[in-house]
């Protein structure tokens, strides 16, 4: 996946490139309506919520970036991790010209999301976490032990073989069978077996070890946007525990919802996760 080039995009949609002073973000936008950022996870791209995003864009103006670090936008030496990417989505939203908007997030996206919350609260109209990262209690030695053998400190995997993407992706789906992780797979193996390899292991490897660093549980109570949680019952990548950890520090009203899915509903049930979206923001309105 070439920093330079453009995914196929449903219609009414288009890639922009946005100049920061890190390098340039890759953006999809299209719909009309209320602005909705979808921020996606770790080692996902804007391809994330191009399932969701034709019906969503009935009624909401899309705004799906590639994180940097991931997807086509670009993969500079930078301290990634969900501290890091809130900071860059509030300057996008600033770049962009926008007071506030509501803000969806999948996995490392939706703490993400939560952390924007709880940074810029004047940003954040609603957060919608799905599948989200942050509730874990922080690394531990057993956790700390497998870094150490699987990455070094420079960012690099001492170890890699294609076989762990097949392996990576199918963990992330409840439903192996379904049609969407074959095109999945084809994609991310192509992104890992390109020349922009050793740029990905360094922002994989520094996002995944903020994910563990910096939990965002312990500061839930504070956050005032709606919320809505998501999460896949069959999800074998954020444990349960951490999705309640998350839940039971939200203020009073948020709502929790539960697909029979695993860690990508984003794909294998688009349809009724973007039911269950457009039907707690309408309830804001």
């Amino acid at each position: 996946m070439s920093r330079h080039a453009s995914p196929a995009l449903p219609p009414g949609f288009k890639s922009y490139q946005l100049s920061f002073d890190w390098g340039r973000m890759h953006l999809v936008a299209g719909g009309r309506g209320m602005p909705l950022f979808m921020v996606h996870g770790l080692g996902g791209s804007c391809h994330d919520f191009l399932a969701i995003a034709p019906e969503m864009a009935r009624s909401y103006t899309l705004l799906i970036p590639d994180l940097p670090g991931f997807g086509y936008s670009d993969k500079p030496d930078l301290p990634y991790g969900p501290a890091f990417f809130s900071q860059v989505m509030a300057q996008t939203a600033e770049r962009l010209g926008l007071k506030s908007a509501h803000w969806l997030g999948h996995s490392m996206g939706g703490q993400t999301v939560f952390t924007l919350g709880l940074d810029r609260p004047e940003m954040v109209r609603s957060v919608v976490a799905v599948c989200p990262a942050g509730g874990q209690a922080g690394p531990n030695a057993w956790q700390r032990a497998v870094q150490s053998m699987l990455a070094t400190d420079e960012g690099r995997f001492r170890l890699f073989c294609p076989c762990l993407v097949n392996l990576a992706i199918r963990m992330c789906y409840g439903d192996p069978s379904h049609p969407s992780r074959v095109e999945l797979t084809r994609r991310v193996r192509a992104q890992w077996e390109s020349p922009e390899r050793p740029l990905l292991e360094r922002s994989l490897i520094r996002s995944g070890r903020a994910i563990l660093e910096q939990p965002v549980w312990p500061r839930l109570g504070q956050l005032q946007a709606p919320v809505l949680l998501v999460q896949g019952e069959l999800d074998r990548v954020v444990a349960a525990v951490e999705v309640q950890r998350l839940y039971s520090h939200l203020p009073p009203g948020a709502r929790w919802e539960v697909l029979p899915s695993g860690h990508m509903p984003v794909y294998s049930m688009a349809p009724e996760l973007s039911a269950m979206v457009r039907g707690f923001l309408r309830g804001l309105a």
